[in-house]
C-alpha cells in the first residue's frame, strides 16, 4: 500500500492536502505546525476514531482533541496504491456527535465501491495488521517509541514461531486468571495488611487523579478559549476585509468627488471665459466699472456739448430774407416807374443772399462735424443719445457684477477641488499603504485587539496548564501507583482459596509462554540489534529481551548488558527505533507493504546517527513507504541532491 494523497479537516488541518511520492518522504515543519495531527489522521481515516474515548490522564479523546479549528465537520479523504489498485478512503461527519463516522472506499475516480474494505476493516485489510499491531510496530512517534505488550502483537509474535495462530496469546489467558483469583477471597492477616497498603495508594492516587481533574479543567477552559479564538480570528478577518472593503469603497468616492469639482472647475473656467468674452465685445471691454463709468460721462459731456455747440450755430434761414426782398424787387421793377434802381436794388438784395449762403455753407459744414463727431461717439455705444450710452453704461456693470460672480465661483470650485484632493489623498493612504489594524478607532483594530486578548488569555492558560501538570507529576507516576495498586490487588485475590491451584495453573501458562517467547524473542532481538548496530556505528552487538519487551544491551567488546536506563535519551529513541523497526519487519506482512509512520522520531539523534537512521530508513522505504515527519530541516538538508526522496516543507 502506497499513500498518494491525503487532505484533512481534522484539528489545525483545514482543508489541507499533502501530495506524497513512493519510498522516502521527509515532511518538516516546525513546532505546532500540525505533524502529529496528520500522524494522527492517518491512523484514523485507516482504522477509524474511536469515539468512545473518554479523558484519560489528562489528555483529551481524539474526537474533542483533533476538532477542526474552523469550525467545519471533521472530515478527510485519502488515496492510495493499493496490490487491486487506486483506491480513495473517505470518511466525514453526518452527526455531530459522530464525528467520521460516514465511510466509503472507491475506486479512484469513480464512485464505484471497494467490496472488501469497510469502516471497521479497512485499515487491517490495507495493512495487513489491526490496529493495536500498527501502533505498536509502523506507528512511530517520539512520546511512544517503546514498544508495550499487547494481545494482539503476542498472537503475531506467536505465529512467528508456530503455526501460524494469532488467535491465541499468553496476555489474554494471564488476565483470565488473573480475574479468577481477584474473585477469591484471601487470608485475613495477609488481606488486612495488603488493605493498608491499598488505602495509602489509593489515597496517593486520589491526590493524583485531583490534580489531574483540575489539568482537565484547565485543557477543557484551553479548549473553549481556543474555541473562542477561532470565532474572533474570524471576526478579525471580517472586520478587516470590511474595512479594506469600506476603505476602497471611500477611495473610489473620494476620487469620484475629485472628477466632479474637476469638472465643476472646467464649468467654472469656461463660463468665466465667456462672460470676459461678453466684457470685452462691449464698448468698455475689461477696464471695470469706475473706469467706464468715467469714460462713459466723459462721452455724454462730449456729446452734449457737440449738440449745444451745434444747436447755438446760425440758422439758414436769415439768407432767404435779402433774397425774397431781391425777387420782390425784380417783380415790381417792370410796373413801377423807377424800375432801373429797382433791378439795381434787387441785384444787391441777390448778392447779399449770395454772400449769406456762402456763409450759411459754413456754418452747415461746422454743424455737420459737430453732429457727426457726436454721432460717433454715440454709435460706439450703440445708443442714439445720452440715454443710451447711460444704458450700455447700466449692462456693462451688470455684466461686471456678473463676472465677480463667476469669478468667485471659480475660486469656489477651485476651492472644492483642492479640498476633494486632499480628501482623496487622505482616503488613498490607507489603500496603498494599509490599515492601521493596531492602533486604529475602527471595527477592525478593536477585532485585532481582541484576537491579541485571546492570545494573551491562551497563553496564560497554557502557563496554568504547564504549572498543573507539573504538579502532577510532583505527586508521582499515577501509572506506577496504578500498577503498584492492580498488583497489589492481584495480591489480594491470589490468597483465596483457590490461589495454590489458580498459581499453578499461571506458573504453567507462563512456562509455556517463556518457552515460546525463547524461541521469537531471539529472532526480534537479532533482527533488532542488527539495526541498532547500523544505527550506533557498530557500538552495540546485543540485545536480549525481557517478556515486557524490555531491553538489555551489550556495547561491543563488554562482558555484561547495561538496562536502558543507563543509556542517553538519543541512545534510548535509537534503540526503540531498532526495536520497532525489527517489529515491523517480523510481524507486519510484506506482500502488502504497510507505510511506516514516524513523528519527530529522530529528534534525540546527533548528526552522525540521524544520517545512519536516514539511510537504514531509506533502505527500508525500497520495500515499504516511509513517511518521516520532522521539526528539523537537517533531514531535507541531507537528501538535497537525492531526487529519488520526496522532500515537503509543510511550514512553507
Amino acid at each position: 500500500m502506497v499513500i498518494k494523497k491525503m487532505t484533512a479537516w481534522f484539528g489545525t488541518l483545514d482543508g489541507k492536502s499533502l501530495e506524497l511520492g513512493r519510498g522516502l518522504n521527509i515532511l518538516y515543519a516546525p513546532n505546532e505546525s500540525g505533524k502529529s495531527t496528520w500522524c494522527a489522521f492517518l491512523r484514523d481515516m485507516l482504522y477509524g476514531l474511536d469515539t468512545a474515548q473518554r479523558v484519560k490522564q489528562g489528555q483529551q479523546p481524539d474526537k474533542v482533541k483533533y476538532r477542526p479549528w474552523g469550525g467545519a465537520p471533521m472530515s478527510g479523504s485519502m488515496d492510495l496504491e493499493t496490490r487491486s489498485g487506486p483506491v480513495t478512503l473517505r470518511r466525514w461527519t453526518e452527526r455531530a456527535n459522530q464525528p467520521m463516522q460516514a465511510f466509503s472506499a472507491t475506486v479512484t475516480g469513480t464512485d464505484t465501491p471497494v467490496a472488501d474494505l469497510t469502516a471497521e476493516e479497512a485499515g487491517r485489510v490495507l495493512t495487513g495488521a489491526p490496529r493495536e499491531v500498527f501502533e505498536r510496530s509502523a506507528f512511530i512517534h517520539q512520546s511512544a517509541l517503546s514498544i508495550t505488550s499487547d494481545p494482539e502483537l503476542e498472537k503475531r509474535f506467536a505465529a512467528i514461531v508456530s503455526a501460524g495462530d494469532e488467535e491465541q496469546s499468553y496476555s489474554e489467558a494471564d488476565a483470565l486468571l488473573r480475574a479468577w483469583q481477584r474473585r477469591r477471597t484471601g487470608r485475613r492477616g495477609a488481606v488486612t495488611e495488603l488493605d493498608e497498603e491499598l488505602a495509602r495508594l489509593r489515597g496517593e492516587l486520589e491526590g493524583i487523579e485531583a490534580a489531574g481533574r483540575n489539568v482537565e479543567a484547565v485543557e477543557a477552559e484551553l479548549a473553549a478559549a481556543q474555541t473562542r479564538q477561532g470565532e474572533l480570528v474570524r471576526q478579525m478577518e471580517q472586520a478587516r476585509a470590511e474595512a479594506r472593503k469600506k476603505a476602497l469603497a471611500d477611495y473610489q468616492a473620494a476620487k469620484g468627488e475629485t472628477e466632479e469639482r474637476a469638472a465643476a472647475l472646467r464649468r467654472a473656467e469656461q463660463e468665466k471665459d465667456r462672460t470676459m468674452e461678453a466684457l470685452r465685445a462691449t464698448p468698455f471691454g475689461v477696464m471695470g466699472p469706475d473706469r467706464a463709468g468715467k469714460m462713459a460721462s466723459a462721452d455724454i459731456a462730449e456729446a452734449r456739448s457737440l449738440a449745444d455747440q451745434a444747436d447755438r450755430l446760425p440758422p439758414r434761414w436769415p439768407m432767404f430774407i435779402p433774397a425774397g426782398l431781391g425777387l420782390a424787387l425784380l417783380l415790381a421793377a417792370p410796373f413801377a416807374s423807377i424800375a432801373l434802381p429797382l433791378v439795381i436794388g434787387a441785384l444787391a438784395f441777390f448778392a447779399g443772399a449770395g454772400a449769406l449762403y456762402l456763409w450759411s455753407k459754413d456754418i452747415d459744414e461746422k454743424r455737420d462735424a459737430l453732429l457727426d463727431r457726436r454721432m460717433e461717439i454715440l454709435s460706439r455705444y450703440g445708443a442714439a443719445d445720452a440715454a443710451g450710452v447711460e444704458a450700455a453704461l447700466g449692462d456693462y456693470r451688470k455684466q461686471c457684477a456678473q463676472a465677480r460672480q463667476v469669478a468667485a465661483s471659480l475660486d469656489g470650485a477651485a476651492a472644492e477641488l483642492e479640498r476633494a484632493r486632499q480628501a482623496q489623498r487622505a482616503a488613498e493612504e490607507p489603500v496603498l499603504n494599509g490599515l492601521d489594524f493596531v492602533n486604529g478607532d475602527n471595527e477592525a483594530a478593536r477585532a485585532s485587539r481582541a484576537v491579541a486578548d485571546g492570545q494573551e488569555r491562551i497563553d496564560r492558560l497554557r502557563e496554568r496548564r504547564a504549572v498543573a501538570e507539573g504538579q502532577v507529576r510532583a505527586l508521582g507516576d499515577p501509572m506506577a501507583l496504578r500498577s503498584a495498586l492492580e498488583s497489589g490487588m492481584s495480591r489480594r485475590e491470589e490468597l483465596t482459596a483457590q490461589a495454590q491451584a489458580l498459581e499453578l495453573a499461571a506458573q504453567t501458562m507462563e512456562q509455556a509462554d517463556l518457552a515460546l517467547r525463547e524461541r521469537f524473542s531471539p529472532v526480534l532481538a537479532r533482527e533488532a540489534a542488527s539495526i541498532f548496530g547500523a544505527l550506533t556505528g557498530g557500538r552495540y552487538d546485543e540485545i536480549t529481551l525481557a517478556r515486557d519487551l524490555s531491553a538489555k544491551v551489550r556495547r561491543t567488546g563488554d562482558a555484561a548488558g547495561w538496562e536502558t536506563d543507563y543509556l542517553s535519551q538519543g541512545a534510548k529513541d535509537q534503540l526503540y527505533l531498532a526495536l520497532r523497526l525489527a517489529v515491523c519487519s517480523l510481524v507486519l506482512p510484506a506482500e502488502q507493504a504497510c507505510p511506516i509512520i514516524l513523528d519527530d522520531a529522530l529528534a534525540a539523534f546527533d548528526r552522525q546517527r540521524m544520517e545512519r537512521a536516514l539511510d537504514l530508513l531509506k533502505t527500508v522505504a525500497e520495500k515499504r513507504q516511509v513517511l518521516l515527519f520532522t521539526c528539523h530541516e537537517r533531514e531535507s538538508g541531507y537528501f538535497a541532491q537525492d531526487p529519488a526522496v520526496t522532500k515537503l516543507d509543510l511550514g512553507a
